[in-house]
């Protein structure tokens, strides 16, 4: 009996440490913000998949991405979730902004919280399958 513990003691001290997996690497989704439009104006995704949402503004003027609905279904890491005002990701122009995101499935709507650039079709939808 004695021998059979120190054996198994032995195997255990010599055996590979088993690594957690690493984590998985997001995919990345770029989505241009000029000329009062989103492109692309649907944005597919796979829910429980980890996005990296690229959000680049050409335009001199800042834009926004103003989707209540998917930002409250979707999980968030906590540095990116600072981000988000009143659920809308502002980008200054000239500039992008990158949002780490694992959606839900369903499909929600997307805008500009300005007015007039919803008028001038700043507008989309994510759907998420």
């Amino acid at each position: 009996m004695r021998k059979t513990m120190l054996l198994a003691a032995s195997l255990l001290a010599t055996a590979p440490a088993f690594a957690a997996p690493p984590a998985p690497k997001p995919v990345t989704v770029t989505v241009s913000m000029g000329d009062r439009k989103f492109r692309p104006q649907v944005i597919h995704l796979k829910g429980g998949q980890l996005y990296r949402l690229r959000l680049v503004n050409p335009d001199r003027t800042e834009h926004d991405f103003y989707a209540p609905a998917f930002f409250g279904a979707a999980k968030l890491f906590p540095a990116d979730a600072g981000t988000l005002q009143k659920s809308r990701l502002n980008v200054p122009g000239h500039s992008s902004r990158t949002i780490r995101v694992v959606p839900r499935a369903g499909r929600y709507d997307l805008k500009s919280s300005k007015a007039l650039d919803v008028a001038s079709g700043m507008q989309g939808q994510i759907l998420v399958y």
